[in-house]
């Protein structure tokens, strides 16, 4: 991309506030975000790998649930914690490119580790418990207790956008005047 430059028109010689600082920054947060997200990916991946690797342990039951229940536990939290930095660095890319596909990438990140730890891991789980102990486990809640928080999430993300939109819109309000007009006010 090839970017003419406006002469400066500021005190500090359209340095600090040029358009081509300006597609930096953008492009920056986007790459910003993007590292975060593979980062997120790859946690997330191997800690809900190592939960499913304690369920498939040759030892003793019960120290495979508290293995599988520890590591669990620990990709829940680390899940909160990306789902939250996701979100905001989603914030910044929508507040400098005005483009929300950043928002909507971690929502779809947080959709699929709900769906990968509630549908799919909790199943393996509840399998492994009848398996050892003989326990019925037909029936779990937390399938519906994931359906709730991608709901919620998607709600949760739409809200976010529709702020941080309408406070783009009051800080940097759009311009009525033509292009010809401009110049004829500069003039």
């Amino acid at each position: 991309m090839i970017l003419i430059e406006a002469p400066p028109n500021n005190i500090f010689g359209g340095f600090l506030f040029s358009r081509a600082s300006v597609l930096q920054t953008c492009d920056m947060f986007s790459k910003i975000y993007l590292a975060a997200l593979g980062l997120s990916i790859a946690v997330m991946a191997f800690l809900t790998y190592y939960s499913w690797s304690w369920l498939q342990s040759i030892g003793q039951p019960a120290a495979a649930v508290a293995g599988y229940e520890y590591h669990s536990n620990l990709a829940w939290i680390t899940l909160w914690i990306t789902s939250v930095v996701l979100l905001l660095l989603g914030n910044a890319v929508l507040w400098t490119t005005r483009s929300a596909w950043a928002m909507w990438v971690s929502f779809l990140y947080f959709a699929v580790a709900i769906i990968a730890l509630f549908f799919w891991l909790d199943r393996v789980f509840l399998d492994f418990v009848q398996t050892n102990t003989g326990v019925d486990t037909s029936v779990s809640t937390e399938p519906f207790i994931g359906a709730i928080l991608i709901i919620a999430a998607a709600v949760m993300v739409f809200l976010n956008k529709f702020l941080v939109v309408r406070l783009l819109a009051k800080t940097y309000p759009e311009s009525t005047k033509t292009a010809s007009e401009a110049e004829a006010d500069i003039e």
